[in-house]
């Protein structure tokens, strides 16, 4: 399926956290000065406008963006988020949003070599005209899972591939925990990030896929942040990250920024941050 476009939801809650995640993983891989490698393996667009139908049509982003926009906090925590936002938009009016192949561009050094993938016809326009006048991205119309296999090991090794499928369908699941597998095997050094949902009890399948990347037996972080109580079928109270291979430095600065989310982002009284180490490095 196709249909997913996450135009719609952009800026909201769920971005807040993946996307300071992704700022929190590449200010410390640039840190350490050497060249690396940058696979997204769902990119969608890039950059979104907040003025569009799209984005209006629930304005997702007063539950994220709009809440956060002025925090000190995580300014300070996250600075280099704040960055990229400011770098899109002048006379501090947001009216554009920064996705994850805009961070990753934005963020990255000119050594270093960067694959933006996405099967969806527009989104893969929309990837062509915002970033193909740069030279260190190659940008791929495929299925993520497909162009992943055929990336890895990447050169140089030492690379980030950052895996944020639309999870439209229950058995997207297990495709992910298949290709992320299959991913190890062949690149078992990578940093793999992968962001995930929180649905209505009925739907959630959130506590299955961190239960059986745990048992992957990989160093892995998991941040996960619930605005609102957990409906019995409908909507998305919260969504998570697990990053496989963590950097060393990330774990107290990803359990402040969790915490600092929940505090900002609640809309009821049972928001909450989790942060949890489930594979501790060797």
């Amino acid at each position: 399926m196709l249909s997913y476009r996450h135009s719609y939801h952009a800026a909201n809650h769920a971005d807040m956290l993946k996307h300071m995640t992704l700022c929190l993983l590449l200010d410390l891989m640039r840190s350490k000065q050497k060249d690396y490698v940058i696979i997204d393996t769902h990119s969608a667009s890039g950059i979104y406008s907040l003025t569009d139908a799209m984005a209006q049509k629930n304005a997702e982003y007063e539950t994220g963006l709009s809440k956060i926009l002025n925090n000190e906090e995580l300014q300070a925590l996250v600075p280099s988020f704040y960055e990229a936002l400011a770098s899109l938009n002048s006379n501090n009016t947001i009216k554009l949003y920064p996705g994850s192949a805009y961070l990753e561009s934005y963020l990255s050094t000119p050594q270093d070599k960067l694959f933006f993938i996405d099967l969806h016809q527009s989104e893969h326009q929309n990837l062509l005209k915002n970033f193909k006048k740069d030279r260190r991205i190659k940008i791929m119309h495929d299925d993520g899972f497909d162009a992943l296999k055929s990336l890895l090991p990447p050169t140089p090794r030492r690379a980030l591939i950052f895996i944020d499928p639309s999870y439209e369908l229950k058995n997207d699941y297990d495709l992910l925990l298949k290709n992320l597998k299959q991913a190890l095997q062949k690149f078992a050094t990578g940093m793999y990030v992968i962001w995930f949902p929180v649905l209505g009890r009925l739907k959630d399948h959130s506590k299955y896929l961190i239960s059986q990347v745990k048992r992957l037996n990989v160093p892995t972080l998991l941040a996960q942040l619930n605005v609102c109580a957990q409906e019995e079928e409908f909507g998305m109270c919260g969504s998570g990250m697990l990053i496989l291979n963590y950097p060393f430095g990330l774990e107290s600065k990803l359990e402040q920024l969790t915490k600092i989310l929940a505090k900002n982002l609640a809309i009821d009284n049972e928001a909450c941050a989790k942060f949890k180490v489930l594979v501790e490095k060797p």
